[in-house]
């Protein structure tokens, strides 16, 4: 008898797994390091979660231009901490006012990489939780698209694959979750990572 290549997928964890597991970590408002912060808002029922990704729109001066990603930015001297940088670009790229909703936590500040290279910046990642509907989301010039991505879809193995890039003529692949034909990966997928590894549970990877 055949078995199916890939695992079932876990159970996508719910308010109260996400609350537990954020408890007690800190970031300090302030680093030395040049700062950026994103929002991880999540909406829907309780134990059914999606969460809001934008899709960057193309230019320039964005160094992950054209990227999935998690609404966010780097801390401006008119915010008063990495927190409030994070609530103010999630206003401004997607519209949604998280300041109102119940604030679930951090996952602490990461190094911020690109292209395999260490940059100047860490970055700081919160978590809120919307509400139970998911709210239209109104992009600004910043943001190509956004959507909402459901917690069970990022943790399902059948939606892990690979984005190929290339660094100084060397090709890479580098793994991804898909959804509906965006690949979430890079520093956005090593966030989700971290934020799914806070609740014991593995986010979507390619089966080898």
């Amino acid at each position: 008898m055949l078995t199916h290549p890939y695992p079932p997928a876990p159970n996508p964890p719910d308010l109260s797994d996400i609350r537990r597991s954020l408890a007690g970590m800190q970031i300090p408002d302030r680093e030395e390091h040049t700062h950026a912060a994103v929002a991880l808002v999540l909406a829907g029922e309780a134990a059914d979660l999606s969460l809001c990704l934008i899709l960057r729109a193309e230019h320039e001066s964005d160094r992950w231009s054209g990227h999935v990603a998690l609404p966010g930015g780097r801390v401006d001297p008119i915010d008063l901490n990495p927190r409030e940088a994070a609530i103010r670009e999630t206003r401004e790229e997607v519209g949604l006012r998280v300041e109102r909703s119940p604030y679930l936590g951090s996952l602490g500040a990461q190094p911020i990489n690109r292209n395999g290279r260490p940059t100047d910046m860490l970055l700081s990642s919160y978590v809120f939780h919307l509400g139970e509907v998911l709210e239209q989301l109104t992009p600004n010039d910043e943001v190509a698209e956004a959507f909402w991505v459901p917690l069970r879809h990022l943790l399902d193995a059948r939606n892990a694959g690979y984005r190929s890039t290339s660094r100084d003529g060397v090709a890479y692949d580098s793994p991804a979750v898909i959804y509906q034909g965006h690949h979430i990966w890079g520093l956005t997928y090593r966030v989700l990572a971290v934020f799914f590894e806070r609740m014991r549970l593995r986010i979507a990877r390619p089966m080898p």
